[in-house]
């Protein structure tokens, strides 16, 4: 079953959306449809075969871009709206994703925009 080899590399995959939410009963639900927009692309990385360190590096980052999209949601009201899937490749792209805040140095902001380039390629299924 997918979700349990989920859990088996992301224990704390089901509360992404409720720890990304700063309006809860607005930003749960815009979560959870980013989440079920990640977990294809979480899937992959473990069907390939790397080791549950890695995926949970990816894991890591993933989790950074969700917060980061409900953080623009708040910001632009309008976009709420958008289908998810819309709203990551609106922030994604062939060089990274969006500003990360709260990066502790280089090295993660380069990482973070290392698997923000990795999961656009597989939503686009864009060569890199």
């Amino acid at each position: 079953m997918a979700g349990a080899r989920l859990v088996a590399y992301c224990k704390d995959l089901d509360r992404w959306p409720e720890s990304w939410a700063g309006f809860p009963e607005l930003d749960v639900p815009v979560g959870e449809r980013i989440l079920e927009e990640f977990q294809p692309f979480l899937l992959a990385l473990i069907e390939k075969g790397l080791t549950k360190k890695t995926v949970k590096k990816y894991a890591d980052y993933l989790w950074v871009l969700g917060g980061e999209l409900i953080r623009h949601v708040n910001d632009e009201e309008k976009d709420r709206a958008l289908p998810v899937r819309e709203l990551i490749l609106d922030h994604i792209d062939e060089t990274g994703g969006p500003y990360w805040r709260q990066a502790h140095n280089e090295h993660d902001r380069d990482a973070y925009d290392s698997v923000c380039r990795r999961l656009y390629q597989f939503m686009t299924g864009a060569k890199g």
